[in-house]
């Protein structure tokens, strides 16, 4: 993950480019850690997301589910390296921006979600395919009370349809479009004209804005992510889903009770 200051503004891109920049556990922990050190730079305005041309964030590798084996360790993993990342983007104190150019899919989606702000290129798509696999966008159904209305959120995690920069900007999860080209200056022109503020004025501007993000939200992902390890990963549905992924077949998921 590289990070580099332009002024007062960070630029953090994401690692992994031949991978769609998806995300292992080295790279939750050095966007979490950079995050951190953008915030607690006194110098330090603003933090821009970015990834490239390709992708802007894959999410989780599919190869991190198949090592998880036992609820011990998948908690290992989503509780302690995926939600320290988004609390350190939700709790940063100043705002974070998602410069979107290409795909958001899955975590990456949830990082858009959980960002301050997001400009996307007319070509950036956003989805949420857990479903897909037996599993489900926890985050996202956690987090987006808090930041979308349902029927939106709603549309997105469970149609797990790819949504257009248009449906996006629609649907609040982004706040401007651009053309592919510009994604990258439109989000930077964003964080210089926040940087116009004090510094103190920006952070407890976002403390309250965010409030029940970082409250209510957060502590409904810490929920949903231990039910996801304690009863979805392990069960028959994402054991079928993942086992038809790899194999680039349809799942044959079976029927199952109503859940309370």
């Amino acid at each position: 993950m590289e990070s580099r200051t332009q002024g007062p503004v960070v630029h953090i891109t994401f690692g992994r480019p031949e991978k769609l920049h998806a995300m292992d556990g080295a790279g939750w922990t050095d966007l979490a850690e950079s995050v951190r050190r953008a915030s607690a730079d006194p110098g330090v305005r603003a933090v821009v997301l970015h990834g490239s041309d390709r992708a802007f964030c894959a999410g989780n590798d599919i190869g991190e589910f198949l090592r998880l084996s036992t609820a011990r360790e998948a908690r290992d993993y989503f509780l302690g390296l995926v939600v320290p990342a988004m609390e350190a983007i939700v709790r940063c104190e100043v705002p974070v921006i998602s410069a979107v150019r290409a795909a958001a899919i899955g975590g990456g989606a949830e990082i858009v979600l959980v960002s301050d702000l997001a400009v996307a290129g007319t070509s950036a798509t956003f989805r949420l395919p857990e479903a897909r696999i037996g599993v489900w966008p926890t985050v996202f159904a956690a987090a987006a009370p808090h930041t979308l209305a349902h029927k939106p959120a709603g549309l997105l995690a469970l149609t797990t349809a790819e949504a257009d920069s248009g449906t996006a900007l629609r649907c609040g999860l982004v706040h401007e479009v651009v053309g592919d080209d510009q994604v990258d200056d439109a989000a930077h022109r964003l964080a210089l004209a926040i940087a116009e503020g004090s510094r103190d004025a920006i952070r407890r501007t976002k403390r309250f804005t965010t409030a029940r993000l970082r409250t209510e939200g957060m502590a409904a992902v810490r929920a949903a992510l231990a039910e996801l390890c304690d009863e979805t990963l392990l069960g028959p549905d994402a054991t079928e889903g993942v086992r038809a992924f790899r194999e680039k077949r349809v799942p044959g998921f079976a029927s199952s009770a109503s859940a309370d």
